[in-house]
Parts: structure tokens; sequence; C-alpha cells
């Protein structure tokens, strides 16, 4: 039986499926690609801190969620994604 994943390790391995998601896919804007794949990785530095900052991590996912909404892979990976990050 496998061991079971830590928030951090779950949040992490849904940033990779997202944006590997948005670089794939053809129905995505270039230009929202451009502006999500920073943000991702931004959230993706925001959890590695030490001393987290818990109101930019919920603001970067939000801002996220408002960018990716109209797709609706992303906007479940982000849904599910909300579920592990720390509050």
């Amino acid at each position: 039986m496998s061991e079971p994943r830590s928030d951090d390790e779950m949040v992490l391995k849904l940033i990779e499926r997202s944006g590997l998601l948005i670089a794939l896919s053809e129905e995505i804007p270039t230009e929202t690609k451009l502006q999500t794949q920073p943000l991702l990785k931004q959230l993706e530095q925001l959890l590695a801190d030490d001393d987290r900052d818990v109101d930019r991590i919920q603001a970067t996912h939000a801002l996220l969620q408002r960018e990716l909404a109209e797709f609706a892979d992303l906007d479940a990976l982000l849904g599910a994604m909300e579920n592990f990050l720390p509050r």
C-alpha cells in the first residue's frame, strides 16, 4: 500500500498538472498562458517558503481561479488544490 501524501505534496502535484495542462491546451489563448504560468510558479515558491504568507498564497490561488475559470479541467484542478492549501 502506498504512503499517504501530505497536503504540500498534493498541492505541488496539482500545480505541476495544471502547468502541463496550460502548456499543452490549444483552447487556452497564449496571453492567458503567459499570465498564468508565472502565477503557478509563484504559488509553488510561496508554498516552499519556511515562513508562509497564507494571505498571498490564497490571493494567488484566487487569481488563478479567476483567470482559468472558463476552462473546466483547470477549474477542477484548482478547485481540488484549494482543499490542500494552507489556511
